[in-house]
């Protein structure tokens, strides 16, 4: 931890600063005070956008995911990819420290941040260039269970960390918020449920978990759902007999960090571009490759395919892609 450790408290009203480290704090540049603002800003508008509820409640989930969809100013400030996981340790705050998996940032608005409910409250610390916004949340956690990105008790410890965990923490760097964890610190009286996981990562023909299907991700309107449904579902089953999905899903069997998930549709956004780009370079799967050139091209043309649709997909949203402006130099 930084020396220079400086904690903001504060609920939907201007900061109020509490001096946490006997050393005197270093005096902000301007970049350092607007990544401040930035993040008080965003934290603001979240808990505004989902408020407490009753965990149960699906109206007022989807009010919150709708919310934080339309949401123009956190859109813009979300990295991709977006890292998202459990703290690993007390007061640690770097991404890097903790198990994340990464996600395309409009998949991680509507999924997964409008899993929780805010109180209202709020605290900022600022640790060398990182900001950091706490959130106190509640968890829904009596959804019916097509209502989460997949079955989340399929590891009971990690069920119990969505709701016993007591802040999510937003991370800040360079201006961008760029990843977000579940506390190390956890209040084991908070009502938890158990769920039991009966081993189906999919069900209903594959019609579940709901919330993993495009029709959910993208408004109505946008014409590229079917595009990217069916190229995903392409390249999905061409990926099967090279074992891709058994290290790119839930249960992270290779124990990637971060883990990028490729087994449901929308969760594999934020890897378009990265699949493309390691089968171009023959680095998947890992260590071996495909030996049959004439495979990989196949393959590298359903990963291309994916790539077109799912960005079209997001274009029509408006949705920022920062590495492909990027390789195209704009």
């Amino acid at each position: 931890m930084s020396a220079a450790f400086v904690r903001y408290v504060g609920a939907m009203r201007p900061l109020v600063p509490l001096l946490l480290a006997s050393a005197a704090v270093a005096s902000c540049d301007g970049d350092y005070t607007a990544q401040q603002t930035t993040a008080v800003s965003i934290a603001q508008a979240i808990v505004a956008a989902c408020p407490l509820a009753a965990p149960d409640d699906a109206a007022a989930r989807q009010q919150c995911a709708d919310r934080l969809t339309a949401m123009t100013a956190l859109r813009d400030v979300m990295g991709e990819p977006f890292r998202w996981g459990q703290q690993a340790q007390l007061w640690r705050y770097d991404l890097a420290d903790s198990k994340t998996t990464n996600f395309n940032p409009r998949v991680f608005r509507r999924m997964y941040l409008s899993l929780f409910m805010f109180t209202g409250a709020y605290t900022m610390d600022q640790s060398g260039d990182l900001t950091v916004v706490h959130l106190p949340y509640q968890f829904r956690n009596g959804l019916d269970p097509g209502a989460y990105p997949y079955p989340f008790w399929h590891n009971p410890s990690k069920w119990r960390d969505y709701q016993l965990a007591t802040e999510m923490h937003l991370v800040f760097r360079d201006g961008r918020m760029v990843g977000a964890l579940r506390s190390a610190v956890r209040l084991n009286w908070r009502p938890a449920t158990v769920r039991t996981w009966d081993g189906q990562w999919n069900w209903a023909d594959g019609g579940e978990p709901r919330v993993s299907l495009y029709r959910n991700l993208f408004s109505p309107t946008n014409p590229y759902i079917d595009r990217v449904d069916e190229a995903y579902r392409a390249l999905e089953g061409a990926m099967r007999p090279y074992n891709c999905l058994a290290c790119h899903r839930p249960d992270n069997a290779a124990q990637s960090n971060p883990l990028e998930l490729f087994s449901y549709p929308n969760q594999a956004l934020v890897a378009r571009h990265a699949i493309r780009q390691q089968l171009e370079q023959n680095r998947m799967p890992p260590n071996t490759g495909i030996t049959d050139d004439a495979e990989r091209q196949q393959l590298l043309g359903l990963a291309r395919a994916f790539e077109a649709a799912a960005d079209q997909a997001l274009d029509a949203e408006s949705e920022p892609d920062p590495a492909r402006d990027l390789d195209a130099g704009r």
